[in-house]
């Protein structure tokens, strides 16, 4: 009975040696580290995870960055007497992202140089994060937010780092991981400026940016030493530095990135430092289209691997077509995020609640929402292995959502806030599933340049309708909101004939002008403020009844992507470690 039992113990230790050595990591065609077996999960350590954490740390401030400063953007804009520049503010960043984005991914994928790329930017936004709490002109900030957008621009590369060192069958998963921190930042930024401006009006906000520079600093640090990855060969290694950089799409770098700076400053321009026909808007608005077209042109006609290399859009169904789709839809992510992003602030601020920190919290269940349904939508995708039902799952509530907001009133600010929470578990499949999406169709050699065309699509989106949003608002808003006011205040008492004078007394809050008028009592003052939150209202109406009809768009558009089920295996293209197959004593039985 012993000496069978030892026999037991050395056959199967012989069966772990044979399988483990028929598991056994491979290389691709350069020489590069790979696991190559479809249907054996590898077995991960700890590197690949101190890896995965510095990426999620990189998430949480490049979000954090982004969504703080908007969320008190009259209270800097105040405090640096730059009201009508204030928007550059969290633009600049946005800018930046739009028009490096693609470049630094390029470099990224024909170089092969992630980590070198991430680390720097992430040093020029530890630089801008210093800049920024000294400001005392809104020059100065613009630029330091200039600075950190550098951090921003390698959201791609954050992005794609998570998916190319775990098994491809894993991707929906790692980006709602990820996404995590991006929620966190989301919840985190504006509570925490809101909260030192509460007790700081003036100056609080400049401590946020110092929060920022400790942030950049740890992630600066946790990149260069956590994140590790082998060193990886690409075909232009023979070359010197000057031939590699030839090999760029150097022309279509340059109409890329001069005609999205030229359009996107235009978009920025109108409607606020000057009006939408001034030259000042339409010189850079219009030579920017002109110059994005040629882009268009030399992409398609010029070259066949630049920025928008050919073979992304080529292979199938599961492949070209899908990556098509994930672009489109990501347009229209960023069109349904952004109605949220910058007007509900607006809406709660003009009808709810006017103290910073409250304005901030009630914002929140957006965010929490999609931080908690992001795993939920991002398991379901993995266990599923499909991309598109939870997808389009995901756009149906946003665009509920997004539809409840055009309906709400005055009256109703719970309600408000409870629509809110309804939205983010909507938007806690898009981002991540569309990423995913993009990152199972493209070749791998291309998953950074694809990822840099996804995230430039959705800033693009963003700009635009942002533009487009606050121009339709503001119109509707210039006739209704006077004739709210109107129709209230006589409803309460007072003379038409003294409309012409309290209107633009009431708008602008002239109390020595309004005590002049003859019949202005506290009820006809009180019925008018009624009556501006009702114009308010129905103007922003508008905002969401525009963004509604795309989300229905996209639900449809889900259901026309590839089959992605084949290419969800265990394939990791680029690990940071030697992987092997993990033994599965079931399995093992099984193979003897």
């Amino acid at each position: 009975m012993a000496e069978q039992q030892v026999v037991g113990v050395s056959d199967r230790s012989e069966k772990e040696a044979h399988v483990a050595e028929h598991f056994e990591h491979g290389v691709d065609t350069k020489g590069n580290l790979s696991y190559e077996h479809e249907e054996e999960e590898p077995e991960l350590h700890m590197r690949t995870y101190v890896a995965l954490l510095s990426m999620w740390l990189l998430n949480l401030v490049q979000v954090l960055a982004l969504q703080g400063p908007p969320a008190v953007l009259n209270y800097i804009g105040e405090d640096l007497k730059g009201s009508a520049y204030q928007t550059w503010v969290p633009n600049s960043l946005s800018l930046v992202q739009a028009v490096l984005g693609p470049v630094i991914s390029s470099a990224s994928d024909a170089f092969q140089a992630r980590k070198i790329i991430l680390v720097g930017s992430c040093v020029v936004s530890f630089v801008g994060s210093a800049i920024a709490p000294g400001s005392q002109s809104i020059g100065r900030l613009i630029a330091a937010q200039t600075l950190i957008g550098f951090g921003f621009a390698a959201v791609p590369l954050a992005y794609c780092v998570p998916s190319e060192i775990l098994p491809r069958r894993w991707r929906p998963m790692a980006q709602a991981v990820i996404n995590v921190a991006a929620a966190l930042g989301a919840i985190s930024g504006p509570m925490a400026i809101g909260g030192l401006v509460h007790r700081d009006p003036v100056n609080g906000w400049r401590n946020f940016y110092w929060i920022q520079f400790a942030l950049w600093g740890a992630t600066a640090l946790g990149i260069q030493f956590g994140y590790k990855p082998p060193k990886r060969r690409t075909v232009l290694d023979e070359l010197s530095l000057w031939q590699k950089i030839g090999k760029l799409d150097l022309i279509g770098f340059a109409l890329l990135t001069t005609g999205l700076a030229l359009l996107l400053t235009g978009l920025n321009l109108g409607g606020g430092l000057y009006p939408w026909a001034s030259g000042n808007t339409l010189g850079p608005l219009v030579v920017g289209a002109v110059v994005l077209v040629a882009f268009g042109l030399y992409e398609w006609k010029g070259t066949k691997t630049g920025i928008l290399n050919h073979e992304l859009f080529q292979g199938g169904k599961a492949q070209g077509r899908t990556f098509t789709l994930c672009v489109f839809l990501i347009f229209i992510e960023g069109i349904l995020l952004f109605s949220y992003v910058i007007f509900y602030p607006v809406l709660t601020e003009n009808l709810y609640e006017a103290d910073p920190l409250l304005l901030v919290a009630r914002a929140q269940p957006y965010w929490i929402a999609a931080g908690l349904m992001t795993c939920i939508y991002g398991y379901a995708s993995t266990k599923l292995r499909s991309i598109r039902g939870p997808l389009g799952v995901g756009f149906l509530i946003l665009t509920a959502g997004t539809i409840g907001f055009a309906t709400l009133q005055p009256g109703q600010s719970t309600i408000a806030v409870v629509m809110s929470g309804f939205s983010g578990v909507g938007f806690g499949a898009p981002l991540v599933l569309i990423v995913a999406g993009v990152h199972l169709s493209a070749p791998h050699h291309l998953i950074a340049t694809a990822t840099a065309v996804t995230t430039s699509a959705r800033a693009v989106a963003a700009t635009v309708f942002t533009a487009i949003y606050a121009a339709s608002f503001s119109s509707r808003a210039a006739t209704l909101v006077p004739a709210h006011v109107a129709s209230a205040a006589v409803g309460a008492g007072l003379s038409p004939d003294a409309l012409p004078e309290f209107i633009p007394a009431f708008l602008e809050k002239q109390e020595s002008a309004l005590a002049a008028i003859t019949g202005v009592t506290p009820a006809v003052l009180a019925a008018a403020a009624g009556g501006a939150k009702q114009g308010i209202a129905d103007s922003l109406r508008v905002v969401y009844m525009i963004a509604a009809p795309f989300g229905a768009v996209a639900v449809i558009a889900c259901f026309f992507m590839g089959d992605l089920s084949k290419t969800m295996n265990y394939i990791v293209e680029a690990p940071v470690e030697d992987l092997h197959a993990k033994l599965n004593p079931d399995k093992l039985d099984e193979k003897a």
